[in-house]
Protein backbone atom coordinates (compact mmCIF):
# COMPACT_ATOMS: atom_id res chain seq x y z
CA UNK A 1 0.00 0.00 0.00
CA UNK A 2 1.16 2.99 -0.91
CA UNK A 3 0.17 6.62 0.81
CA UNK A 4 0.25 10.46 0.19
CA UNK A 5 -0.18 13.23 2.55
CA UNK A 6 -3.15 15.46 2.33
CA UNK A 7 -3.48 18.00 3.80
CA UNK A 8 -7.39 18.58 3.28
CA UNK A 9 -7.52 15.35 5.78
CA UNK A 10 -5.99 17.46 8.85
CA UNK A 11 -8.46 19.98 8.84
CA UNK A 12 -11.15 17.25 7.98
CA UNK A 13 -9.83 15.22 11.03
CA UNK A 14 -10.09 18.30 13.07
CA UNK A 15 -13.92 18.17 12.55
CA UNK A 16 -14.35 14.60 13.53
CA UNK A 17 -15.12 14.63 17.07
CA UNK A 18 -15.38 10.41 17.76
CA UNK A 19 -19.30 10.81 18.21
CA UNK A 20 -21.31 7.80 17.17
CA UNK A 21 -23.95 9.79 14.58
CA UNK A 22 -20.79 11.10 12.38
CA UNK A 23 -20.47 6.98 11.43
CA UNK A 24 -22.11 5.07 8.90
CA UNK A 25 -21.51 1.52 10.02
CA UNK A 26 -23.17 -0.52 7.00
CA UNK A 27 -23.88 -4.37 7.66
CA UNK A 28 -20.67 -4.99 5.35
CA UNK A 29 -18.29 -2.98 7.43
CA UNK A 30 -20.02 -3.82 11.07
CA UNK A 31 -19.33 -7.91 9.95
CA UNK A 32 -15.97 -7.36 9.00
CA UNK A 33 -14.70 -5.36 11.70
CA UNK A 34 -16.71 -8.01 13.87
CA UNK A 35 -14.33 -10.82 12.36
CA UNK A 36 -11.32 -8.77 13.42
CA UNK A 37 -12.19 -8.69 16.86
CA UNK A 38 -12.89 -4.46 16.62
CA UNK A 39 -15.87 -2.81 17.96
CA UNK A 40 -17.09 0.25 16.05
CA UNK A 41 -16.62 1.97 19.50
CA UNK A 42 -12.72 1.53 19.19
CA UNK A 43 -12.51 3.02 16.00
CA UNK A 44 -14.55 5.75 16.64
CA UNK A 45 -12.96 6.58 19.47
CA UNK A 46 -9.33 6.76 17.70
CA UNK A 47 -11.25 10.01 16.66
CA UNK A 48 -10.54 11.50 19.91
CA UNK A 49 -7.13 10.82 20.47
CA UNK A 50 -3.69 11.63 19.09
CA UNK A 51 -2.90 9.98 15.61
CA UNK A 52 0.03 8.22 14.39
CA UNK A 53 -0.13 8.21 10.90
CA UNK A 54 -2.67 9.88 8.18
CA UNK A 55 -2.33 9.56 4.51
CA UNK A 56 -4.45 9.38 1.70
CA UNK A 57 -4.09 5.71 0.00
CA UNK A 58 -2.53 6.47 -3.63
CA UNK A 59 -1.92 2.43 -4.48
CA UNK A 60 -3.74 0.53 -5.05
CA UNK A 61 -6.25 2.50 -7.01
CA UNK A 62 -10.20 1.94 -5.68
CA UNK A 63 -13.10 3.14 -7.76
CA UNK A 64 -13.12 5.96 -4.43
CA UNK A 65 -10.88 7.85 -2.64
CA UNK A 66 -9.65 5.69 0.60
CA UNK A 67 -7.25 6.95 3.92
CA UNK A 68 -5.29 5.43 6.13
CA UNK A 69 -5.30 6.34 10.01
CA UNK A 70 -3.40 4.28 12.60
CA UNK A 71 -3.54 5.30 15.49
CA UNK A 72 -4.90 3.66 19.31
CA UNK A 73 -7.64 3.20 21.17
CA UNK A 74 -8.81 4.49 24.05
CA UNK A 75 -7.77 0.71 26.09
CA UNK A 76 -4.37 1.18 24.32
CA UNK A 77 -4.84 -0.83 21.82
CA UNK A 78 -3.47 0.30 17.95
CA UNK A 79 -5.77 -0.07 14.83
CA UNK A 80 -5.59 0.67 11.01
CA UNK A 81 -8.26 2.22 9.98
CA UNK A 82 -8.90 2.23 6.52
CA UNK A 83 -11.86 4.88 5.39
CA UNK A 84 -13.42 6.72 2.76
CA UNK A 85 -15.18 10.24 3.43
CA UNK A 86 -18.54 11.11 2.58
CA UNK A 87 -19.63 14.37 4.33
CA UNK A 88 -18.63 14.94 7.87
CA UNK A 89 -19.01 10.58 7.99
CA UNK A 90 -15.87 8.17 7.73
CA UNK A 91 -17.27 4.76 6.79
CA UNK A 92 -14.62 2.40 7.71
CA UNK A 93 -13.05 -0.87 7.95
CA UNK A 94 -10.64 -1.32 10.77
CA UNK A 95 -7.94 -3.96 11.44
CA UNK A 96 -5.86 -4.18 14.53
CA UNK A 97 -2.19 -3.27 14.10
CA UNK A 98 -0.02 -5.95 13.68
CA UNK A 99 3.63 -6.22 15.50
CA UNK A 100 5.47 -6.20 12.29
CA UNK A 101 2.95 -3.22 11.13
CA UNK A 102 4.04 -1.32 14.68
CA UNK A 103 7.56 -1.53 13.60
CA UNK A 104 7.24 -0.24 9.99
CA UNK A 105 4.61 2.70 10.90
CA UNK A 106 5.52 4.29 13.97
Amino acid sequence: MKISPDRSLDEWLGGITGAAEQFDWDAGNLGKNRKHGVEPSEAESLFQRTVFLAGRIVEPAHDEPRWLLLGETDAGRRLALIFTRRGNQPPADQLPVHATQRKEAL
